[in-house]
């Protein structure tokens, strides 16, 4: 009986002794983490901070977070009312983060039901992030039953891809753009995060593989690059297919402001009178936004 009591006994020292250590190294290494950000002028404050987690796991949980930032001399920031981040003991490299709402982006409220977002870090600085919400509300810009976001920085390269699913828009006369399903995947350099924000640029453009609407029976598709012009506004060429221009029209036209007849030319260009599949560019250059031929906006910069 003394033998099997002894060793697990033992067992229970070495564990902790292992708990301890990898603690204060996750720790160390966490605050490292954060004085990295700080360099590059992002900062993050807790009302309260509090780490625990023994014996299996490692935790810390922070009270009414702020994450600010500046670009081009404005201060942004994210506020949410707790953040829990957990670790297992085994696994400190793979940290599950759990986001209760309501948040707030540059003091707009945004209601949701708590995130899960997972965190793992690889090696020379590569990580893979991936995070889902439900029940999303960002007041007078749109709402969503589901939204997914997926990061990953590998190879000097940044993928990203989101989907949201029964996704509605609000329109600038007032109406609703009920989406069934919205889905993108792009690529970019990961240079992007290693200084300032700049935005993707004509030599390391967003490259936006693909980008899916769908609201039955209305199936559009595009693809293509999109950057930032050296006076911050949108610019590239997406190539698009939609299997029912009518449909397409009748959402466009309200964002754009269109009037009928206008929106009756652009349908026949792009189509012809004989049929509903449509083909065409959607190209931003010069702070304007093109469909085919057609202008449909100005375009403000981004920042």
């Amino acid at each position: 009986m003394f033998y099997p009591l002894a060793g697990m006994i033992l067992l229970c020292v070495i564990w902790s002794g292992y708990w301890y250590f990898t603690f204060t190294k996750a720790k160390e290494f966490a605050e490292t983490q954060r004085q990295e950000l700080l360099d590059k002028g992002l900062k993050l404050e807790c009302a309260h901070e509090n780490w625990g987690g023994f014996p299996f796991r490692f935790e810390f949980q922070c009270e009414a977070a702020s994450l600010q930032f500046t670009n081009a001399g404005k201060t942004h920031g994210i506020q949410s009312t707790r953040i829990l981040a957990v670790a297992q003991a085994y696994n400190p490299f793979h940290v599950l983060l759990l986001i209760d709402g309501p948040s707030a982006v540059d003091g707009v409220k945004l209601n949701h039901e708590r995130a899960l977002v997972s965190l793992i870090a690889g090696n020379n600085g590569d990580w893979d992030l991936s995070s889902e919400a439900a029940k999303v509300d960002a007041a007078g810009l749109f709402s969503a039953a589901q939204v997914k976001l997926f990061a990953r920085r590998a190879n000097d390269r940044l993928d990203l891809a989101a989907s949201a699913e029964q996704l509605i828009v609000p329109t600038p006369d007032g109406l609703t753009l009920p989406i069934t399903t919205a889905e993108v995947i792009a690529q970019t350099s990961s240079a992007i995060l290693d200084q300032p924000f700049h935005g993707p640029t004509a030599e390391e453009p967003l490259e936006i593989s693909t980008l899916k609407i769908l609201q039955d029976p209305i199936n559009f598709a595009a693809q293509g690059k999109i950057f930032l012009d050296p006076q911050h506004r949108l610019a590239g060429k997406l190539s698009s297919q939609t299997n029912d221009i009518d449909g397409l029209m009748k959402i466009i036209s309200p964002i754009f402001n269109m009037n009928g007849q206008d929106g009756a030319a652009i349908r026949n260009l792009l189509a012809g009178p004989k049929t509903k599949i449509a083909k065409a560019d959607f190209t931003a250059s010069e702070g304007a936004l093109y469909w085919g031929l057609f202008k449909l906006a100005d375009l403000a910069p981004l920042y």
